[in-house]
Parts: C-alpha cells; structure tokens; sequence
C-alpha cells in the first residue's frame, strides 16, 4: 500500500497502486506527479473475550454457594 501527503489539505492519501491519476479524495487537488511512499500502517488489536488459555480456572462452588442456588 502506498501513501501522497497532501500539502493543500495536510492529510494522507491512500492507494494500492501509483500507475494512474492520484487525486485527493479530501480537497480533490491532483497528486499523480508526487512521489508515493510505503504505507506505515499500525493495527490495534481488540479482542472482545479473554482467550480460553489466558483465563483462571474456574473455582468449584462451596456448599454454602451450592445451598444459595
């Protein structure tokens, strides 16, 4: 993936590809004669569970808990 700066608009412009016209698609200015980058792109894990290996074992009930339910 390859990334243009905008210098009109001071944003990044992001394309799989740099053989054709490259316009900014935030203020539409023409960056197909600027140099394209490699994409730094950072991912931020979010995992909505624990995995199973990372959780406590679960405790056995005590008879007081038993006695409750």
């Amino acid at each position: 993936m390859l990334q243009k700066w905008c210098a009109r608009c001071k944003n990044h412009s992001f394309s799989s590809g740099d053989w054709y016209e490259w316009i900014c698609p935030y203020c539409n200015k023409n960056l197909t004669l600027q140099k394209a980058v490699p994409a730094v792109i950072r991912f931020v894990l979010i995992r909505p569970y624990t995995p199973r290996r990372f959780q406590q074992k679960d405790h056995k009930p005590s008879r007081s808990d038993e006695n409750t339910a």
